[in-house]
């Protein structure tokens, strides 16, 4: 109780005995909820005297007191339904206030609050529409077109709904301002017309670029020489393990290589390693290309050859950048290959894809940062919380994260969520193996997330070596120690290394042997059940659904 009153006392709150317990007298007290409460008041009465501007800077007045989710970190059944409501309040306030600022045409200035917002609360659709609009009216179409087709794909996938009113105005708004801009004469609300432009105009469908982008240097300029140079259909594959950053260079490169594709920027994520989907299956991914490219959905063919047949012809004569993320395998591939001459895919897996009728121009395998770069990845992600830390600081972290990106963008986030953590603090927590995987967790999943992924599309038997050399002693071994470790005839357990190299779950630094990455030992430790034994504990429900051998 004293120090309870001690925390309280400067808001002028104050706690008193009262018969056997004590009294909270808050009276007049300052808190931020009643902060909050009444800038909410004068916003409302200056907006009932049209005083807009004076309103808007009490409804960010009212905002700048929070700075998360309110509560955040305690866990108490009888305060969540207060806490929901009051944090709804909270965004209701904040796009009540960005509605009045797009309208005043501040459109700019609110993309990045907005592109932050969106990343928390996806599926909240007024906030995309705004996002959309803000992007949209500051010249960003391409990527106005982009985050909507995410929005929408999201809600499909994720709800089963179409996107609601708010989403559908602002893009069919878009498209009929695209239209008019192509052919002015074109009704401004004809359907027929709105698609037939949508059709014949360049669609840029790439996400946004990569902000913290850092490194890959040579692999950026191997890339950037095969999408420059001319050529029949060209495929190029990036593979890695779980967290490399695949997908980040594949849509860096594209981003610096649109201006040479007037045809077309195309991005399609297979979900070749998800823990809650299954891949995508030719006519699905088919037909997702051809909607994207412009093509109506009405016009889309049922059987799989005529929409193979319609991507083919639809592309024969292109100039057009297709990316396909997360490729499950080469066969998952092979149709949806563009086949116009003039064409660059870009391709990314987990897995080694064995494309010999593809004729890759190129496959690079992607390894973890250097230590340089993941410094500079760190200290760009770190933001202005913290002081920017000494290489020499940031080094334990770094050695922890085994310099993946992924994980180095976890261990930056966790930090700058934590202002009052000095960099040595998380860096000792980051020691701790049983702590690790937790410390780098994110709001899309984290690490251990990443690697169920990888985990669960694993036959039994490769799952149950991996826990093995998870929990042997150090990160190397060879067909002999792992043909003793796991009870197996050596030419099986070198079958079975070398599919895990394959799938990148284990480094071959030379033949004959091989490495764990640091954080996948911790994982594949953590799936052992505590007596030691192969049999797994359930680490995450997506793992847990695998029948698993002993």
């Amino acid at each position: 109780m004293s120090d309870l009153r001690g925390i309280l006392t400067p808001s002028g709150a104050a706690i008193s005995p009262a018969a056997d317990g004590y009294q909270l007298e808050i009276g007049d007290a300052k808190f931020d909820l009643r902060e909050f409460q009444r800038h909410l008041g004068r916003a409302r009465t200056l907006l009932g005297h049209q005083q807009t501007s004076d309103a808007i800077a009490e409804f960010r007045s009212a905002l700048s007191l929070w700075t998360g989710p309110m509560l955040s970190g305690i866990e108490s059944p009888a305060l969540q339904a207060q806490v929901a409501g009051v944090n709804e309040v909270r965004l209701s306030v904040a796009e009540e206030c960005i509605d009045l600022e797009l309208a005043r045409g501040q459109h700019q200035d609110l993309v990045s609050e907005l592109a932050e917002l969106v990343s928390e609360y996806p599926l909240r659709e007024r906030m995309v529409a705004q996002y959309v609009r803000a992007l949209y009216r500051s010249g960003a179409r391409a990527c106005a077109f982009s985050v909507y087709e995410q929005a929408r794909c999201r809600l499909a996938e994720q709800l089963g709904l179409s996107p609601g009113r708010e989403l559908l105005e602002i893009h069919q708004l878009m498209l009929r301002e695209d239209a008019d801009a192509a052919e002015p004469a074109a009704p401004a609300h004809s359907t027929l017309a709105t698609s037939s432009v949508l059709a014949g105009s360049a669609p840029d469908r790439l996400p946004s670029e990569i902000g913290h982008f850092v490194g890959r240097t040579t692999e950026v300029d191997l890339l950037l020489a095969d999408g420059l140079r001319p050529g029949p259909q060209r495929v190029v594959s990036l593979d890695g393990m779980g967290g490399a950053g695949k997908t980040a260079l594949a849509v860096h490169v594209a981003h610096r290589l649109a201006d040479h594709y007037p045809d077309g920027r195309l991005f399609l994520d297979l979900r070749g390693r998800t823990c809650d989907r299954a891949p995508l299956g030719h006519r699905a991914a088919l037909r997702r290309l051809l909607l994207l490219s412009g093509l109506p959905e009405a016009e889309l063919p049922v059987p799989v050859d005529a929409l193979v047949q319609l991507w083919r012809s639809r592309t024969a004569s292109q100039s057009m950048l297709v990316v396909l993320d997360n490729a499950a395998d080469a066969e998952q591939i092979g149709p949806l290959l563009p086949a116009g001459d003039g064409c660059l895919t870009i391709v990314t897996s987990r897995r080694r894809l064995t494309m010999t009728t593809l004729s890759p121009t190129r496959v690079l395998s992607l390894e973890p940062l250097s230590r340089e770069e993941g410094y500079q990845l760190f200290c760009r992600l770190l933001g202005n919380r913290h002081p920017t830390p000494l290489p020499e600081a940031v080094n334990g972290i770094l050695e922890h994260c085994g310099d993946l990106p992924l994980a180095v963008s976890a261990a930056a986030a966790r930090l700058r969520r934590r202002p009052s953590w000095p960099v040595r603090y998380l860096a000792k927590r980051l020691s701790d193996r049983w702590l690790r995987l937790g410390e780098l967790q994110t709001e899309h999943g984290g690490i251990s997330a990443c690697f169920d992924a990888s985990y669960r599309h694993l036959s039994t038997g490769q799952q149950r070596l991996l826990r093995l050399l998870g929990s042997a002693e150090g990160d190397h071994t060879d067909v002999d120690c792992a043909s003793v470790l796991a009870g197996l005839p050596p030419f099986v357990a070198e079958q079975m290394l070398e599919e895990l190299v394959d799938e990148h779950l284990l480094m071959q630094p030379e033949p004959g042997r091989y490495r764990m990455h640091p954080l996948m030992k911790t994982y594949c430790a953590q799936l052992l059940a505590p007596g030691g034994t192969a049999e797994p504990r359930s680490v995450s429900r997506c793992v847990s659904r695998q029948p698993l051998a002993a």
